[in-house]
């Protein structure tokens, strides 16, 4: 099936464009300013707002014990949200849980109804050359790294974890205790900074914000953009749609796209998933997106 979305006013970030996409099979086939010499059915979208959908971080989700429960989570923390894509992660304490706690993460995601990234959780002390080679093979693209102290971050061997990384340049990002005061917690986002910096390893500057939509920058780390949160030719058809504000200013800021506009719609993939507050939830139709190359555009 093949149909035209036109006058798309599309915000992507901070950038700002009107669109118009010719949709195939729930894909993108072509974007232009119009499509005037094709036949296809129509369907004009200029009232509102378009933007790609959401990916989202939660990196420690809960332990669901009854189906209802992950559904309920998933439709309120992530659909509801315009969220289509979630990264999250596995923990170890040790290089022999590796294997088995990553499987019990993919096999916990089996129902997903949004597709999701996987990353890992640790500490610096279990950060290793051998740590990494086992990222590289199942294809992690990040890995979020728990310190409290400077000394936690020199302790690890950099030369040998970059060197480790060569040929799949995984990104490293910090996890700080929110326990820690903002005093010591700003010193060791700028102890962080300073390290991997002059070790010349692939990071992230500071800790993420989970359940809000990821920034571009970090999508670009990860390798996850342009995969997903962009509209591009080739790319799926996945989108939200979003009541347009009453001024044309507010249009060009990001923010709007989640703290002061009602999301009215949210396709992934050519199929609805929310449609003015109503969630159409789809178990097992999440996949997990397999990283080939992170931090390609950056």
């Amino acid at each position: 099936m093949a149909y035209i979305i036109e006058n798309v006013p599309c915000i992507e970030y901070d950038r700002r464009r009107d669109i118009t996409m010719l949709i195939q099979d729930n894909r993108i086939r072509s974007i232009n300013s119009n499509f005037k010499r094709y036949t296809f059915p129509r369907m004009n979208v200029s009232p509102f707002l378009m933007s790609p959908v959401h990916v989202m971080a939660d990196l420690e989700l809960p332990d669901f014990l009854k189906f209802d429960h992950f559904k309920s989570y998933f439709t309120t923390e992530f659909i509801m949200k315009g969220c289509t894509t979630l990264v999250t992660s596995f923990s170890i304490d040790y290089h022999s849980q590796f294997e088995m706690n990553l499987r019990r993460l993919r096999t916990s995601l089996l129902s997903s109804p949004i597709d999701y990234v996987i990353v890992l959780r640790c500490k610096a002390k279990v950060i290793t050359p051998e740590l990494i080679r086992r990222l590289k093979r199942s294809k992690i693209p990040a890995v979020f790294i728990e310190f409290s102290s400077e000394e936690d971050l020199r302790n690890i061997a950099w030369g040998w974890v970059k060197e480790a990384s060569y040929g799949y340049p995984l990104v490293f990002c910090p996890l700080i205790s929110t326990e820690i005061d903002k005093r010591k917690r700003d010193r060791l986002v700028n102890s962080w900074q300073e390290i991997l910096s002059d070790q010349g390893v692939p990071h992230i500057q500071s800790p993420i914000s989970t359940k809000k939509p990821l920034p571009l920058q970090i999508l670009k780390k990860i390798g996850i953009f342009p995969l997903k949160g962009n509209f591009m030719v080739g790319g799926e058809i996945s989108y939200n749609l979003y009541e347009s504000p009453a001024s044309e200013i507010v249009a060009h800021c990001q923010s709007f796209l989640y703290d002061n506009h009602m999301l009215i719609l949210t396709v992934n993939k050519g199929k609805v998933l929310m449609s003015n507050g109503r969630c159409f939830f789809q178990p097992g139709i999440g996949e997990e997106l397999i990283i080939k190359n992170p931090g390609y555009l950056t």
